[in-house]
């Protein structure tokens, strides 16, 4: 049997971090997911990632990182700007026979829009 945090840990290195589409296809086992990690690489292909926390339960396992990335393609209807971002993200993923079967992905997306030119922070209400 193969560890989970084994195959998170590479999920994150081989095919978010590096685009590998053997790796992808590999230990990503819903087309869903693939389609949101492929679309998030071609707006993001220099994405860097630091694992923080990794921790794991049965087939359960955590991440907290952070990523940077050069803003390079279109991302949420927004296109390429070429600025960069910094920005946390939070994910849970369910592996099953080495691959990734679910994953609950959160990633601090309104810090990613404010970076890229996105959106606007609002000013500060003053009372």
């Amino acid at each position: 049997m193969i560890d989970p945090r084994t195959v998170v840990r590479r999920y994150l290195a081989e095919a978010l971090v590096g685009g590998d589409p053997h790796a992808i296809n590999e230990l990503i086992a819903t087309g869903p997911f693939r389609e949101r990690v492929l679309a998030f690489r071609s707006a993001f292909p220099d994405l860097d990632i630091q694992v923080e926390h990794l921790v794991s339960e049965g087939d359960l396992v955590a991440i907290r990182a952070t990523g940077r990335a050069t803003h390079a393609g279109p991302h949420q209807g927004i296109p390429a700007s070429g600025r960069t971002w910094t920005a946390t993200c939070t994910g849970i993923f369910r592996v099953t026979s080495g691959a990734i079967v679910d994953a609950w992905v959160q990633w601090d997306e309104l810090a990613i829009l404010e970076q890229i030119g996105g959106v606007r922070r609002a000013a500060a209400a003053s009372a």
